[in-house]
């Protein structure tokens, strides 16, 4: 008798607690809040990784306008004629402090609508 008593306490108990949390309803205002907070932190990520958008340069690959970050990058470029020249004046010492790939000042550009990244 006290164990069938202890399981219907049990189910009622359980019965109660989902009744409780079908009536909760999420408060769309703190929705909203937290859909916002999720659009500022993409945006910052976005900033971080790509820099700030330019607005006048068009993709080319969506062909749409506003969209593009860009941000000054440095690319291996070759190899730098001064570099093996001083590599074998020092005996290749000169080498193991600057490499002999040259580098090159270029613009990444990444558009936020499609995605894509390039270098000009």
């Amino acid at each position: 008798m006290r164990d069938t008593l202890a399981f219907v306490g049990c189910v009622i108990i359980v019965l109660i607690i989902y009744a409780i949390q079908k009536n909760i309803k999420p408060d769309p205002v703190k929705e909203r809040h937290l859909q916002e907070r999720q659009e500022i932190y993409e945006a910052e990520k976005l900033l971080q990784a790509y820099g700030p958008i330019s607005p006048q340069y068009i993709c080319p690959h969506c062909q749409t306008k506003g969209f593009v970050h860009t941000r000054p990058v440095k690319r291996k470029k070759g190899v730098s004629g001064a570099k093996v020249t001083g590599a074998l004046l020092t005996f290749g010492v000169s080498m193991l402090a600057t490499g002999l790939s040259r580098k090159e000042g270029l613009t990444q550009a990444h558009c936020g609508n499609c995605n894509s990244t390039w270098d000009f």
